[in-house]
């Protein structure tokens, strides 16, 4: 039986945009089920950890309202690939500066950097359905975004996260992020018309 794109409810130019929403935000999520015991456990205290995923949650906040305004300015191609970027030097500085010098001010700056990225990427692509949706399509064709945003961070990077820790260590993990933010960035943004 064969199921046409635009049968499930959205747009299928926007099918490779869904798909790299939901392996960007597997890469995104992967560390959100274990990331503050793991600083606890590597020399923070509870309040400083909380500290640190809600300084997140805020810039989260605030990246969420920006992509609106500037996909209007710069159009959602620009504004995803951008987020993309602020994501990928986010992570780097994070991995490789503050949590190798366990540098309690530097997590939550490059924290916050990253935190900052992926809202541009993810919600730009929002913002791109709503442009490109049919109206009376358009309940349906957002109930999949948040389907593929859901799925990739806490399904497949929670589920992702549970090997490759056995594997690659915590820390290797992490960089395992940039692999699928970048295939999920790639896969999206190059294949969307």
């Amino acid at each position: 039986m064969k199921i046409s794109v635009s049968k499930l409810g959205f747009p299928p130019s926007l099918l490779w945009g869904y798909v790299g929403v939901l392996i960007f935000m597997m890469g995104d999520g992967l560390e959100a089920a274990w990331i503050s015991p793991y600083l606890i456990d590597h020399g923070l205290t509870l309040q400083q950890a909380t500290y640190v995923t809600t300084c997140y949650g805020v810039t989260i906040a605030i990246a969420s309202w920006f992509s609106g305004v500037l996909v209007e300015m710069f159009g959602p191609r620009k504004v995803m690939l951008t987020g993309t970027v602020i994501y990928i030097i986010g992570q780097i500085l994070f991995i490789s500066w503050a949590l190798s010098s366990e540098h309690y001010f530097l997590m939550i700056i490059t924290y916050n950097v990253r935190g900052f990225g992926y809202p541009l990427f993810a919600y730009a692509f929002l913002v791109w359905i709503t442009y490109r949706s049919p109206q009376h399509k358009l309940g349906t064709a957002v109930g999949w975004f948040w389907f593929v945003f859901v799925a990739g961070m806490y399904v497949f990077g929670a589920y992702y996260s549970s090997i490759a820790i056995k594997v690659l260590g915590y820390i290797g993990t992490l960089w395992t992020a940039l692999i699928w933010v970048i295939i999920g960035a790639l896969g999206s943004v190059t294949k969307l018309i």
